[in-house]
């Protein structure tokens, strides 16, 4: 039997006024994942444990049964790897968010006003220009991704990731990176970090697409922040683990890296864009393409719904879970249930009021032959409360994937 594993990151979210306590899930009302939980199972589903709120990194690896306290340390070598940067023995990587600081680089905006399309690939391009000057005998590779989000590798004698990984708070210095240990690499990267920081906002401050975006009172995006580094990870391989040919469908390069440092065969599909606009229907498409190229498993996961909570956008997010919705109509319609599992789930709950993650519980579905349905018609964070799975951890998907696959 094969399998599919479909993410629809941060969909899930607590029920919401204006919505006359609905979720948003509840309000899109998606009928194919309706039917899904008819011919299924469902049950709430803890991503890491109960009361933790789960970052997309960590959160997407425990539902791959990959333990983030040994392949873990930091967003950065994923997001590189997502980003087709190659990582060699002793660099280290970063995830960056293009950001907004003031005359005292000091942050403003995390996300730059949400800098993106051809503003954003345009900044990239000057950043990847960029050449250190104090610390000239370390290379930098960067490569903006999608938009605020970009990678920056570091390679070169002397370097750690043991410096801060964390984002600042609006209001404070951005070139006020520490190192983690008093040794001599991490004082070095810090420096080096923090010299790139500088250069970034002396290219961008002045780069004619932020005067422009200034202009018509948009934030602009004047610095670029690493963040959450580490080294290459060392993370078994997919097919090693489970005795499946894999491939992973996504578009976020956070999940391809995943993916990629896995061993999973990693398509890149047209009109994937990991926003709004996403082509759902193709990304169907590469999933049914990988069985028929002889893949046992995909993994499919669809980000813009996390965009939109992260936006408070609640009618975009409603959008997006119809999308979503298109999507398993698409497979459900085109695979038969006889030979092959579907499992849905978010990665997480993101809250459009809070615009954050939460560590509520999310719904989760499987279906198949070898699944015993519980007469649960609805996929929502509701009817989940009431299904024959009851209560699972994200270390559990897998190993139930693969006993109703029959092939525990």
């Amino acid at each position: 039997m094969r399998g599919i594993l479909i993410v629809g990151d941060g969909m899930a979210d607590q029920p919401l006024q204006e919505l006359n306590f609905k979720t948003p899930i509840e309000a899109a009302n998606p009928q194919a994942m309706n039917r899904l939980a008819c011919r299924g199972v469902l049950g709430l589903l803890d991503p890491i444990a109960p009361s933790v709120v789960p970052s997309s990194d960590t959160a997407n690896l425990a539902l791959l049964g990959y333990n983030s306290d040994f392949v873990y340390e930091g967003r950065g070598p994923f997001e590189a790897s997502g980003a087709g940067l190659q990582l060699k023995e002793g660099d280290v990587a970063f995830r960056c968010n293009f950001v907004t600081v003031d005359e005292n680089l000091c942050l403003v905006d995390e996300r730059a006003g949400r800098v993106g399309g051809v503003d954003a690939k345009v900044l990239g391009k000057v950043v990847e220009q960029i050449e250190l000057k104090d610390n000239s005998d370390v290379e930098l590779y960067f490569k903006q991704t999608l938009g605020f989000k970009a990678a920056l590798v570091l390679r070169g004698d002397g370097l750690s990731s043991k410096v801060y990984r964390a984002l600042p708070n609006v209001g404070d210095s951005v070139v006020s990176i520490l190192p983690l240990d008093g040794s001599f690499e991490a004082r070095r990267t810090a420096g080096v970090l923090n010299e790139f920081v500088q250069l970034s906002n002396q290219v961008l401050d002045v780069h004619p697409v932020n005067v422009e975006r200034k202009v018509v009172n948009r934030r602009p995006a004047n610095a670029v922040l690493p963040w959450s580094g580490g080294v290459k990870p060392d993370v078994s391989s997919f097919q090693g683990k489970y005795s499946l040919r894999a491939s992973c469908v996504a578009a976020v390069s956070l999940i391809k890296g995943i993916g990629r440092l896995s061993g999973m065969d990693v398509p890149d599909v047209l009109g994937a864009t990991g926003e709004r606009d996403t082509d759902t229907l193709a990304k169907a498409d590469a999933v049914l393409a990988a069985f028929r190229e002889g893949k046992d498993f995909v993994y499919v996961h669809i980000e813009a719904a996390d965009e939109a909570s992260h936006d408070g956008d609640v009618e975009g997010k409603i959008a997006v879970i119809k999308k979503i919705d298109m999507l398993v109509d698409r497979i459900l319609s085109s695979v038969d249930l006889s030979d092959t599992v579907i499992a849905l789930m978010p990665d997480h709950a993101t809250s459009c009021m809070t615009m954050r993650h939460l560590c509520d519980a999310v719904p989760v579905c499987f279906a198949g032959a070898n699944v015993i349905s519980d007469n649960v018609t609805v996929y929502s964070e509701r009817s989940a409360y009431k299904g024959g799975l009851s209560h699972i951890s994200g270390k559990d998907i897998m190993p139930m994937m693969l006993n109703y696959m029959g092939r525990t």
